[in-house]
């Protein structure tokens, strides 16, 4: 099932089930270094990109009705390369009580003009981030909204922005054009987000429009590594999550999180946990991962070892482009852009 072609929403055709999934590297999103990285994870095989916007300015950046053609390269390269690429759009990160009732009211219409502008730039698909640190995963958070205006208060008070971003890029985008939504469906700490809330989140999202729920693990109150998970948490370790999230909704549901084998992929489509796998750091390590496990090479790829003090924290962390131990042609040779 790994590389049957799979049609998202009956709205993306994708040449397989492998996502790359959004990784944050320091980089301008627009840089030529960006571009490269992605065009050539794209060109190891994957069938969808999901790659962040990482932009200075964030949503501000689509009042430049020209911003979005500095992404052309990459749009570009990732098609030439037989890859469907969505970009990922970030809401910003404020404790929800920093953010005036106002600032969140603007927050859906912003959205609607990013996803006009990535629709005209050639991407294929939008991916809201609403997961681990995000302000709509803290807006979700019981442990962190002590709103008590119509963004706090109540369950449907803390994803109320949320929705109403999902039907305002809908009805500016149209049906045709797939809308993505990524969030945590557990934080592991008693009091905060669990399936409770998060199957229920999922299914307003659903009704909301959305055309893929993309499910992670953990926030900023998990405990350390769990969001970017270390050595020591089990492969896989959020395709439960998934599996709870997919069987309460209609819509393809996509899996990540320590998906390092082609089994493990193929146990999680096969076991119905969910439609896609995204893949992160095993494609930083080896971006030919899809293409050597096609081919019957999967001796070849180049592992990862899950260092998270090796790698992410001695980099991303400290405003580098990530290090990779395995992989010396990612890190910090490349020189930061923008």
């Amino acid at each position: 099932m790994l590389f049957d072609p799979y049609n998202l929403s009956g709205k993306l055709k994708l040449r397989n089930r492998i996502a790359l999934a959004p990784l944050y590297l320091v980089w301008d999103g627009c840089s030529v270094e960006f571009s490269s990285f992605y065009v050539r994870r794209a060109r190891g095989g994957v069938g969808l990109v999901i790659a962040p916007q990482s932009s200075p300015g964030g949503l501000d950046d689509w009042q430049d009705g020209q911003f979005g053609q500095g992404f052309r390269t990459l749009v570009e390269g990732c098609h030439r390369a037989g890859a469907r690429i969505a970009l990922q759009v970030f809401p910003g990160i404020g404790p929800p009580d920093s953010v005036s009732a106002d600032q969140l009211d603007s927050l859906p219409e912003r959205f609607a003009r990013a996803a006009s502008g990535a629709q005209m730039a050639g991407f294929d698909a939008m991916e809201i981030h609403g997961a681990h640190h995000s302000l709509f995963m803290r807006l979700l958070s019981p442990l962190q909204n002590r709103r008590r205006d119509r963004y706090g208060g109540s369950r449907e008070d803390s994803w109320r922005v949320q929705l109403q971003t999902v039907r305002t890029i809908r009805a500016e985008v149209g049906d045709g054009f797939p809308v993505i939504f990524r969030f945590s469906a557990a934080d592991f700490v008693a009091g905060g987000v669990d399936l409770s809330l998060s199957i229920p989140y999922a299914q307003a999202l659903e009704e909301a429009g959305v055309d893929a729920l993309h499910i992670s693990g953990g926030t900023s109150d998990s405990p350390p590594d769990t969001s970017h998970p270390d050595e020591r948490m089990p492969l896989g370790c959020f395709s439960d999550l998934a599996a709870s999230i997919k069987a309460s909704v209609k819509v393809p549901v996509i899996a990540v999180g320590k998906i390092a084998t082609s089994a493990l992929a193929e146990s999680i489509l096969r076991e119905e946990k969910a439609d896609l796998v995204a893949l992160g750091r095993p494609l930083i390590v080896d971006p030919d991962w899809p293409k050597k496990v096609m081919e019957g090479r999967e001796s070849e790829v180049v592992p990862c070892l899950w260092d998270n003090k090796g790698c992410l924290k001695n980099s991303i962390h400290k405003g580098k482009p990530i290090r990779c131990i395995q992989n010396p042609e990612v890190g910090f040779e490349h020189q930061q852009t923008g």
